[in-house]
């Protein structure tokens, strides 16, 4: 098959999300929505189609709990990065790198999904 098991519908999805974080209305009223918005376009369209494409059989995905959790940790970090300073006691920045440190760890530092 060639890929479309969803019939498309990250690229969809990303635009979507984009134009809503795009909208001057949105940025001013919820900059932090926005920001969030923006990035899960890009990381759920690129997870998207790399499950497309395994399902379709045009890749494999060859560690599917490893994928699975380095999808998961690029939108926890976007979400992290997005979120007001203020509800992470011990600094933002301190538990944003102790989440990367786990997932490093847990993926013998071979981690392909970027924030």
């Amino acid at each position: 098959m060639s890929g479309g098991h969803w019939d498309y519908s990250g690229a969809r999805m990303r635009v979507a999300l984009q134009d809503i974080a795009m909208d001057k209305d949105v940025q001013q009223r919820w900059p932090r929505i926005a920001a969030l918005f923006d990035g899960l376009g890009s990381i759920l369209y690129d997870a998207e189609q790399d499950m497309d494409w395994d399902l379709s059989a045009d890749s494999v995905i060859p560690d599917d709990a490893l994928f699975d959790n380095q999808v998961c940790h690029a939108i926890l970090v976007l979400a992290m990065k997005a979120a007001d300073d203020s509800l992470f006691p011990r600094g933002k920045w301190a538990t944003i790198q102790a989440v990367q440190g786990r997932l490093e760890n847990d993926a013998g530092h071979t981690s392909t999904v970027t924030e």
